[in-house]
């Protein structure tokens, strides 16, 4: 467990030494990102950093928990309640366009983690992705109305089907080393056309 001192400093030195961390994270693999480079990123002895966290991988999952919410908090806020599925893929599409342009070392971060080859990390964050991603498909789907669509529609699979053309994007940004969020708005607001214009009943 983290030292739970590390809240006793200033929010302001706290924040340099987590956004440190990120940046870090964010331009090198986990093997690669050493405590050091850390340490001295965030204007903090090496020693001081393992005071706080006993080792890198400790400090490499309470980023990645940090980044988690901070992406859902994001799409609560860009969330407007509705029960349109199409409605409801674009809030979250947008808002997360919305997160890479605010917070790119943050964002960078969460991609290097999600396609990151360190076998225990790879672990952790597989892990703690599907429960958040588990949990966050049975929340989004539940208040949707499934009566505008074509029948024989399995809105989850349509669901996981876009989530899977996302993860796409994803790993290009990650190839390329770079974030795309004009791109990825444009291409989605085109494709999801194409996908109501498949999947849903037609107006007469």
């Amino acid at each position: 467990m983290m030292n739970k001192k590390f809240f006793d400093l200033p929010v302001e030195k706290q924040e340099r030494i987590l956004n440190a961390a990120y940046e870090v994270f964010a331009h090198s693999s986990y093997k690669d990102a050493s405590m050091s480079r850390i340490a001295d990123a965030g204007n903090i002895s090496k020693s001081l950093l393992f005071h706080y966290f006993r080792n890198k991988q400790e400090l490499y999952m309470y980023l990645w928990e940090m980044v988690s919410r901070i992406a859902l908090d994001m799409e609560a806020n860009q969330y407007k309640k509705t029960s349109d599925f199409f409605e409801i893929i674009s809030q979250k599409i947008l808002a997360r366009c919305e997160f890479m342009r605010m917070e790119p070392a943050k964002y960078l971060f969460s991609l290097r983690a999600l396609f990151e080859e360190n076998p225990e990390i790879r672990e952790a964050i597989g892990k703690a992705y599907k429960k958040t991603y588990e949990n966050g498909a049975n929340e989004m789907l539940e208040p949707v109305d499934t009566s505008s669509f074509r029948p024989g529609v399995d809105v989850r699979m349509l669901s996981e089907e876009i989530d899977g053309y996302l993860l796409g994007c994803l790993w290009h940004m990650f190839s390329v080393g770079k974030l795309e969020p004009d791109r990825l708005e444009e291409d989605f607001l085109k494709r999801i056309e194409q996908w109501k214009a498949a999947y849903l009943k037609q107006v007469k």
